[in-house]
């Protein structure tokens, strides 16, 4: 009875001590950090139902727009989101003790959608701000504590507190992945940081979903890409992006079953294409890594420093190959074509990891998978396939070649064996689509080039 007495003893005492927890000391050290962003200027329309990016107060009919952000360093330069400053013909920014500054905008990078301002202190003014650390995203893991600071509808600096809900959340604005938190996330808090338990910033916030009975589901950027843009932001005025002339999809190679990152589309002004990398390539690693995440190379390499060697494992045409690929650095084309992603592409199942049973199909420059109860689905069609143009559409199924059901990738490279062998005469297929069924005619190809 003793022991069973002091057992419950010790559960109420750890209870109560769980239930008194407070984050004052910690709220307090870290509130000199965080600023209120306030802009003039014209707020843009959304027609996005699902994913309120800007998270601006509707109710200031586009006289004016909230914001939050953070000091990065102790001279005065903030980070924040850059649609919270984007359009702003004047920008003030309010510290924790209450001073109101005018802010100059620094630099911007709409690929990442962050900017860095600059806020000089008043005469007399000498003390230094304080800049917010920021921590390892990559080392958060679900369900750990947050607290997300911001200016929640213009009502001045708050704090909440939640948890990591998912990590490598797409959304929509381009190729970052996000954190998603249940800790609230309002209207006026784009910009300001999510904090971890040890005072670090491992995430600014960025998106909030406003679908109707979608609460507690907010998004940040992880402070890993935040890092790394601001950097160069300060140190450059831009951000310069590796690239390789690349576009890519998960698949597995026809020939070895192996998983990897199909090459949908080349550069022909690319170091990779003067290395002899080709479309329907596979690769299955690169600087000692597995290619087993698309989202994590594509943001490997857009992290890599102009002239930094790429060391990619290729397979082609069933066999390997070695490859080291100069990065270069992204042209405006391709960095406007990054910044503008929309969100149906982040959402095609090409793009997301867990599907592995993707399987391209070189001879026509397609990204197949198996379709229930027969057929295969088109989940990516290059412009250069000879099915572009002819009525078919990512999503349609594929459910005939020459007569013949089509079960899996092999029954249609079996068909598509029998029309080259047979003078490359053209094959037949039935295709699925939204509304109707229907057959077409096309001509396959041995080479890719």
């Amino acid at each position: 009875m003793r022991i069973l007495t002091l057992i419950l003893y010790f559960l109420i005492v750890t209870t109560s001590a769980q239930a008194n927890e407070s984050y004052a000391d910690l709220v307090e050290e870290l509130m000199p950090s965080v600023v209120n962003i306030s802009t003039e200027k014209a707020v843009v329309s959304q027609d996005n139902a699902d994913v309120d990016n800007l998270m601006l107060n509707p109710s200031l009919n586009g006289k004016e727009s909230l914001g939050s952000g953070f000091f990065i360093r102790n001279d005065g330069h903030i980070l924040t989101n850059f649609h919270v400053i984007n359009g702003a013909k004047r920008i003030s920014v309010t510290t924790n003790d209450g001073t109101v500054y005018d802010a100059k905008v620094k630099a911007i990078d709409n690929a990442s959608d962050l900017a860095v301002l600059k806020i000089d202190g008043k005469t007399g003014h000498t003390k230094d701000f304080v800049p917010a650390k920021f921590g390892d995203a990559d080392k958060a893991r679900i369900g750990d504590i947050v607290l997300t600071f911001g200016n929640p509808y213009g009502l001045g600096i708050s704090v909440s507190q939640g948890i990591i809900s998912a990590k490598s959340r797409s959304i929509g604005l381009g190729e970052q992945q996000y954190i998603q938190t249940d800790a609230a996330i309002n209207q006026g808090n784009s910009g300001g940081p999510m904090f971890d338990l040890n005072g670090e910033v491992i995430g600014v916030n960025s998106a909030i979903f406003t679908m109707q009975g979608a609460n507690g589901v907010g998004f940040a950027l992880p402070s890993n890409i935040a890092t790394w843009v601001s950097n160069q932001l300060l140190t450059n005025g831009k951000v310069r992006r590796g690239w390789v002339g690349m576009n890519f999809a998960n698949g597995v190679d026809q020939y070895t079953g192996e998983n990897g990152f199909v090459v949908t589309d080349i550069e022909e002004d690319s170091n990779a294409y003067r290395e002899g990398l080709r479309v329907g390539d596979i690769i299955t690693a690169y600087n000692d890594r597995k290619a087993d995440d698309l989202n994590t190379f594509i943001q490997f390499v857009e992290q890599l420093d102009i002239g930094q060697a790429l060391r990619v494992k290729v397979l082609s045409g069933g066999m390997e190959t070695r490859n080291v690929i100069r990065v270069q650095e992204m042209p405006q084309k391709a960095l406007k074509e990054v910044t503008n992603k929309a969100l149906i592409e982040n959402a095609k199942s090409l793009h997301q990891d867990e599907d592995k049973d993707v399987f391209y199909i070189s001879e026509l420059n397609i990204a197949v998978k198996e379709a229930d109860p027969r057929g295969l689905k088109i989940v990516k069609l290059e412009r250069v396939s000879p099915l572009y143009g002819k009525g078919i559409k990512e999503g349609d199924v594929i459910l005939e070649a020459d007569r013949e059901d089509i079960y899996s990738p092999d029954n249609l490279l079996d068909s598509i064996g029998n029309a080259l062998s047979d003078d490359m005469r053209p094959i037949s297929l039935l295709i699925q689509g939204l509304n109707d069924v229907f057959y077409v005619d096309i001509e396959v190809r041995l080479e890719n080039d």
